[in-house]
């Protein structure tokens, strides 16, 4: 007989007035909240097993910061120490929790943003009461769209420009696949998991807002007709974003970022109605590490590097507008420099030792699973790991448990692209296939 219980809570950690938002490569101090960023937690316990899962409306973060929220529940003696799964949504307009991009972050911030991580946990273990699991998957293929392409000249280029006659096909695909799982308590939905795959930065500028996983969760409520908290994780989508080149239309605003969300709760209020019971909800947790070693640059890249820099070196960023991976297709002199330096860097100050990364799986019964990748995955990690599990529904968390950058398969690296651009922290080309390999392992 299952005993399988549910408990849910939340926290909010919009910033003041001014702390920087992470996600580009200018400092951008926020001048206020469109909407508000929040901490989700979602206990789950059964038989004595404990675990949780935890959604930050955040950029990134690194392991570090998993592992001391890890020991502060440890230290008021928390079953959900070791046992919680932490992600992030990525949006672009959050504040940073760990440096980033040579900039710092606030951190008065950083210990507020643990200390309401410890108190939802413990608020939603306080809140455990018998629950019972649903899931389907839909799908939808409008929306995304794979960011790197293959130009006449045989280079691969991020995000090349609209209606760019210098593209000639895109260098891979998408995956329009969402999983959804429902948690019912007293006949009614009290949580809803969505796994998406798709960049989440189509705002810009400088106010706070969780992009469209906050604009989908208040479509969905608005459906619902009441404030049934939704849970956006994503998944793999490091070559993965909202923008059609084959359309002149404007698609960084906060607009887009509401036609996003809508479309995306659209697919999943559609596909409610298939939602089917799970009858084994048996909880299991694993863990383990693997290293993920930095890229090291070979002397041709190091050599292109150098010469860059020298073409660029007297280039200085332009004041009042944001610089993202865009300005690189564009050529933008201050943004070649500072890939140049970053690439330089790489090989000129390693950073020493190993970097070990956390990786965490949690099933329930033989159907559904969560999985973490401490990184910005490439969308191919993604299906190779799901094409691997046993598990019907296998949710993946990108930017889980940590983030190493930008991760692809070894075909991925060496011909261009944002992505796998040479720098300090880049991870090695070996690390996609590692990740792969660790994910299928704690799937067994």
């Amino acid at each position: 007989m299952s005993n399988f219980e549910f408990g849910f809570a939340k926290e909010d950690i919009t910033p003041k007035r001014g702390l920087p938002l992470a996600g580009y490569f200018n400092l951008r101090p926020n001048r206020g909240a469109l909407d508000r960023l929040a901490i989700k937690a979602a206990v789950f316990r059964e038989n004595g097993v404990y675990t949780a899962i935890v959604s930050y409306d955040l950029c990134l973060f690194y392991a570090s910061f998993c592992r001391d929220i890890d020991a502060m529940l440890a230290a008021e003696n928390s079953p959900l120490a070791g046992n919680v799964l932490y992600c992030a949504t990525h949006t672009h307009t959050g504040p940073y929790v760990v440096p980033f991009f040579g900039y710092s972050c606030d951190d008065e911030y950083v210990a507020s943003v643990k200390a309401k991580t410890v108190a939802a946990l413990r608020d939603a273990l306080a809140s455990l009461a018998p629950a019972e699991l649903y899931a389907t998957e839909t799908e939808c293929s409008s929306l995304a769209f794979n960011r790197r392409y293959i130009m006449k000249n045989g280079k691969t280029l991020t995000n090349p420009g609209k209606l760019n006659p210098e593209i000639d096909h895109p260098e891979g695909g998408i995956d329009p696949r969402i999983l959804m799982l429902e948690v019912r308590q007293d006949e009614r939905p009290a949580l809803l998991i969505a796994n998406i795959s798709n960049h989440t930065d189509t705002i810009g500028g400088d106010m706070v807002s969780a992009d469209w996983p906050g604009r989908m969760e208040v479509e969905i409520q608005q459906h619902a007709g009441y404030d049934i908290p939704v849970m956006t994780v994503i998944a793999p989508q490091g070559n993965i974003n909202h923008f059609d080149v084959s359309t002149p239309a404007d698609q960084t605003s906060y607009a887009e970022a509401k036609r996003i969300g809508k479309a995306y709760a659209n697919a999943v209020i559609s596909a409610l109605y298939r939602l089917q019971k799970v009858e084994n909800t048996a909880i299991t947790v694993k863990r383990t590490t693997f290293e993920a070693p930095y890229l090291k640059l070979t002397d041709e890249e190091y050599a292109e590097a150098k010469r860059v820099y020298e073409e660029n070196k007297d280039a200085v960023m332009e004041p009042g507008r944001d610089l993202t991976s865009e300005d690189i297709a564009r050529g933008v002199p201050a943004v070649k420099k500072l890939f140049a330096e970053k690439a330089i860097d790489c090989r000129e100050n390693p950073i020493p030792g190993k970097r070990i990364e956390d990786q965490m799986a949690i099933t329930f019964g033989d159907s559904i699973a969560f999985v973490s990748l401490p990184a910005e995955p490439f969308v191919e990690i993604g299906y190779a790991i799901r094409n691997a599990s046993k598990y019907r529904y296998t949710f993946i968390a990108a930017l889980g448990m940590g983030e190493v950058g930008y991760v692809g398969l070894s075909h991925h690296y060496g011909n261009g692209g944002y992505e796998t651009s040479p720098s300090r922290g880049l991870a090695d080309r070996t690390v996609g296939d590692t990740m792969i390999a660790s994910a299928a392992s704690l799937l067994k």
